[in-house]
């Protein structure tokens, strides 16, 4: 009989296919910890790529001591969420209500939708199951290990949100008399104040501080109490900022002075993304955490990049801070309260690759210049997740288990497309007089998520003010079926051809001879049955008796499916049906497309080393570590046992 054993697992999440090879011999008793590791987007061909590019020696290293899958699969969707519930806990979204990163719950109003991350799962994730069954577990910043939900690990760390945006404030100063001249151990003759407000979401205004000395070389003082004088910060250098906000165990924000120090007109303050943090355990956990690593930091600041309030040097340094952050606290949980099973998570190959995967001629800004650059950022992001896998390899004890996973890869975006669009075009979507949906005339509603979507029917009765009545269902379906089967989404580009983006028209002509045709008629029915393939965008559409669908369909999910075709991502909100991308990477669709596998590689005392070479879905994750713990495999369980004891 084998013995009960704590495991050291660490699952990398990224997207590529793989299979396993079963072990033919017993597998020895150990005492390590699992670690369950995910890097968010990290795909086998992306993996595969940055190693040889040179990029990421430490899974190159570990790739060829460990056991490896060439024939991996995630689920459908392969969206974030999904993905790394049916990892955490072996069941298809069917059974664990997850169909999408955002969706609509049945009895809720049209357009009120719910985030795939912090609903509780329909089934019991394995931190939980184990924890019952008298393990110690523990997740950092894993998707779907909200420890609000009922189904928290025994320690647990997670993001409370984004309690206020990032911002670069202009500073007005203005001289002060009060006692804080007396705290600054210098003679000065003058001291200024400059004064910022935090839009905290649900909580009374609080204010910044900014104290300068007038000298020949001015020192800065940030404080929150008008008080006290402060922390001294340098230009050059980032700032921890904490609050203390009675509903979250953590919550704070980096600050850094943006200009020349001794021009105090053009000087500038960035207040990064002010986040809280969810730290939940026995005893004096939250206060080990919070006093060692302080509040739970924003994971990037894209959109601060992106609109110039700071530069690449500064954008990387948070990332880079963040990663850190996360590997800290997830070694401090492990040396510190030796949990038999600890999953934790990275997000920074996902975040880089959806912002700045650029390597199809039909996307736009597709030139030499943009292309190496966007290279060089996404080559970062990759960087960073070898330096964190590194990290991991040398933090392995001789009992532990290591077990790189990703969730899914990515693919390069050309065009955005717009269900709700559609429906509107169709008629079963009305919007008010300001634009906004209008529930009371809706008849269906999409709610997309990368490159998929769900269309959920107003159905009365089902829905909070819906108008179809049952017996009007069918049809309703029938239309919505029918709008994205017979109606080309490329009307609105026939009816003016000067305004098509040309990143579209290069991606048509190079999948069909008869482009032209396709905007000399308003349908797709000039074309032949092989070419319509190539060239229409929705690629499944799916309703509850279709094949495939019942391991997607839940009281979640929509009543029909929509996934697009390589290239093409799903937005919600849109004046046009089909315009460029902004966001270059996505995922969401057909989990057997190569650039959407996800990655496997596994290492420890009881899995042998090499290639893995059967089959191996997502939903064989967690019941792999069930038997590594020799614990009992729950009923809801959909997966197979990947390493057997015997």
């Amino acid at each position: 009989m084998f013995k009960p054993m704590n495991i050291f697992f660490i699952i990398i999440l990224c997207s590529m296919t793989v299979t396993t090879t079963h072990s033919t011999g017993k597998a020895a008793e150990t005492t390590g910890t699992i670690s369950v590791v995910s890097f968010d987007g990290l795909g086998y061909g992306d993996a595969q790529r940055y190693i040889a590019k040179g990029i990421m020696p430490n899974l190159e290293e570990f790739q060829q001591q460990a056991a490896y899958a060439t024939d991996f699969v995630t689920i459908t969707p392969s969206l974030t969420a999904p993905s790394h519930a049916a990892m955490s806990t072996g069941a298809e979204p069917s059974k664990t209500g997850i169909v999408s990163n955002q969706f609509h719950s049945s009895g809720e109003k049209v357009k009120d939708d719910q985030s795939g991350f912090s609903q509780t799962l329909g089934v019991t994730p394995i931190w939980r199951e184990a924890r019952n069954q008298g393990k110690v577990t523990a997740t950092v910043s894993f998707p779907d290990s909200n420890p609000d939900n009922a189904s928290a690990a025994t320690y647990a760390v997670y993001p409370g949100g984004t309690i206020a945006e990032s911002k670069l404030h202009d500073l007005e100063f203005s001289e002060i008399k009060d006692g804080r001249i007396e705290q600054i151990n210098a003679r000065t003759s003058k001291v200024e104040e400059a004064v910022i407000s935090l839009d905290i979401k649900n909580s009374p205004t609080q204010k910044l501080y900014i104290l300068r000395t007038d000298e020949k070389e001015s020192n800065y003082y940030i404080s929150m109490d008008r008080k006290k004088l402060g922390e001294e910060i340098s230009p050059n250098d980032w700032m921890a900022v904490a609050l203390n906000l009675h509903n979250l165990d953590s919550a704070g924000f980096y600050v850094k002075l943006k200009g020349d120090p001794e021009n105090k007109e053009e000087l500038q303050l960035f207040q990064g993304t002010v986040m809280g943090g969810l730290y939940k355990g026995p005893g004096q956990f939250a206060e080990k955490i919070q006093s060692e690593f302080g509040f739970y930091p924003a994971a990037d600041e894209i959109d601060a990049f992106k609109n110039g309030d700071i530069t690449r040097k500064e954008y990387e340094q948070v990332g880079e801070r963040f990663a850190n952050w996360v590997t800290d606290v997830s070694f401090y949980i492990k040396e510190h309260y030796q949990p038999d099973l600890l999953f934790y998570y990275y997000s920074l190959v996902d975040n880089e690759l959806h912002e700045f995967l650029l390597r199809e001629p039909a996307q736009p800004g597709y030139q030499l210049a943009n292309v190496l650059e966007k290279e060089a950022y996404v080559s970062w992001a990759f960087g960073q997740a070898d330096r964190a896998i590194g990290r991991i390899k040398n933090n392995l004890n001789d009992d532990d288990h290591l077990l790189i996973v990703s969730d899914h890869g990515l693919e390069p975006i050309h065009t955005r497309l717009s269900p709700n669009k559609e429906l509107e075009k169709a008629g079963l979507l009305v919007k008010d007089k300001k634009g906004n949906i209008d529930a009371s005339k809706t008849k269906a509603y999409a709610e997309a998520s990368g490159t998929i979507a769900h269309v959920y029917v107003n159905l009365k009765g089902r829905e909070k003010k819906g108008i179809v009545k049952k017996e009007e269902y069918e049809q309703v379906r029938n239309e919505i079926v029918s709008t994205f089967t017979n109606r080309t989404v490329f009307t609105s580009l026939t009816q003016d051809p000067e305004k098509v983006a040309q990143p579209i028209l290069r991606w048509l002509t190079s999948k069909s001879k008869n482009v032209e045709k396709i905007y000399m008629y308003p349908t797709l029915s000039v074309l032949s049955s092989e070419e319509q393939s190539q060239v229409y965008p929705y690629e499944t559409i799916w309703t509850d008796d279709s094949e495939g669908y019942s391991e997607l369909n839940n009281h979640n999910s929509g009543d029909v499916f929509l996934s697009a075709a390589p290239g093409f991502l799903m937005g919600k909100d849109a004046k046009v049906a089909v315009e460029p991308t902004q966001e270059l990477g996505s995922h969401g669709g057909n989990p057997e497309r190569s650039q959407l596998r996800p990655i496997l590689y596994a290492s420890g005392p009881m899995i042998p080393p090499g290639e893995m070479d059967k089959r191996i879905t997502m939903t064989d994750i967690a019941p792999s570590i069930y038997e590594l713990l020799d614990l009992q495999i729950p009923d809801f369980v959909d997966g197979e046992v990947i390493w057997s004891r015997e």
